[in-house]
């Protein structure tokens, strides 16, 4: 029984991870950003690397207008 919650658990949390990135990737293309500060495609990357390059979409917006920082 353990292993059949578990693989249930799994695969929600898989599930929430996936939403998760598309809701960033959706927002990063919104604001203009196509590849990670790294150049690699946002759909390549982990959730960790799409949160952290949205922090800098959101501090840079924060700091400069879109026209200095997109060009």
């Amino acid at each position: 029984m353990k292993t059949r919650k578990g693989a249930i658990y799994m695969a929600e949390l898989f599930k929430r991870i996936e939403q998760r990135k598309a809701l960033l990737i959706e927002e990063l293309l919104a604001n203009g950003v196509y590849k990670t500060s790294d150049e690699r495609h946002l759909y390549d990357v982990p959730l960790k690397v799409l949160e952290d390059e949205y922090k800098i979409v959101i501090n840079r917006s924060n700091i400069e207008s879109p026209s200095e920082w997109m060009t």
